[in-house]
């Protein structure tokens, strides 16, 4: 067997110098405009990160979405650009993307998705462009005219997913600013996908957005990888009251959630004008985490509800920017350890 490679890397933070590998095993990742840090996901109270990527190398400066696909590659929106970059699992330091995608006419871009084809979903809120831009599978450089998805009961886009069925979620509000999820067919066709279902209605509890501006993000969504089960993360335009609804697998029509997680107790803090990008992010195992306020991650446990207590909040130990943009979670499934101490995939170790 040839000897594992460990990554390592040194970063310079406000002039405190940080040295860690690449983090191994689960990991939840947070954006920053300039920057991607990474913690493992079963840390609780201070934490150093175990990954940073960051440097002029990078390009990033308006990083938001971020969302990691089957092969633990980053995928990163920039919103006030018209960039998608996608860097690799071991991406660390000042590294350059693996791949850089362009929209020209452009920008906004608070949302992104990646389906198991590694079809990129590109959300736009511009709207001049508003809709959802679909980047085909290794798709680089400048892509002037994508396909484009709109949906003609939202006039104001929020956020994307894609469900365990490779079919595009789109959260927003109609004209009247009631919050709607619409579901398309995307796994029957990218370029005229049809409308499957939607999610609508006093019922659902979802706050209305009449007074949300067009690159204010208040609504964020996620499905559970295992169950796909529907996370709303919702409030209201002056962040009065935030939740997080969870709603079953394919809900349709003006039904209730299964259970929600809201209250003084949760740590969930709505914010007047958060960063673009996803705020709410499922691990395989049905944890909740989110991108919270003061840079605290909050986690919540499998089916937790009401009025509780983060079950972990990993805060970063290191000086850091001000604010979260997106958040995203890796698993570390099918990795091991080797005798040097390094953590690669199972299949990788099996090839070697």
């Amino acid at each position: 067997m040839k000897p594992a490679l460990c990554v390592a890397a040194v970063s310079m933070f406000f002039g405190v110098q940080l040295a860690h590998a690449v983090c191994s095993h689960d990991a939840v990742f947070v954006t920053f405009s300039d920057q991607i840090r990474g913690y493992s996901a079963r840390a609780n109270g201070a934490t150093e990160p175990c990954q940073v990527l960051q440097g002029p190398l990078t390009t990033l400066m308006s990083a938001g979405a971020i969302v990691i696909d089957r092969k633990d590659a980053f995928h990163v929106a920039q919103f006030g650009n018209d960039a998608v970059d996608i860097f690799p699992r071991k991406a660390e330091g000042n590294q350059a993307p693996g791949r850089s995608i362009t929209l020209p006419m452009t920008n906004d871009l608070p949302g992104i998705a990646v389906d198991s084809r590694l079809n990129d979903f590109v959300l736009s809120v511009r709207p001049s462009t508003a809709g959802v831009m679909v980047l085909p599978v290794n798709s680089s450089g400048p892509i002037p005219n994508p396909v484009r998805i709109t949906d003609p009961n939202i006039t104001q886009y929020q956020s994307i997913a894609i469900d365990g069925d490779d079919n595009l979620l789109i959260a927003g509000y109609d004209i009247q600013g009631a919050a709607i999820i619409d579901t398309f067919g995307t796994s029957r066709s990218v370029s005229a996908p049809p409308l499957l279902r939607s999610l609508t209605g006093p019922k659902t509890g979802l706050f209305p957005g009449r007074d949300v501006f067009f690159s204010q993000i208040a609504t964020s969504i996620a499905v559970d990888p295992r169950t796909d089960e529907l996370f709303v993360y919702n409030t209201t335009a002056d962040a009065s009251q935030t939740q997080v609804s969870v709603f079953a697998a394919k809900a349709s029509g003006n039904v209730r959630p299964l259970r929600t997680i809201s209250g003084p107790a949760t740590g969930i803090i709505g914010e007047r004008l958060p960063l673009p990008g996803n705020k709410i992010a499922v691990s395989e195992d049905g944890r909740l985490f989110i991108a919270g306020q003061n840079l605290r991650i909050l986690a919540f446990a499998p089916g937790a509800r009401g009025n509780v207590a983060p079950s972990q909040i990993i805060e970063d130990s290191t000086p850091s920017p001000a604010r979260f943009a997106g958040i995203a979670f890796r698993s570390g499934r099918g990795e091991h350890k080797d005798d040097d101490g390094c953590w690669r995939r199972t299949d990788e170790a099996g090839r070697n």
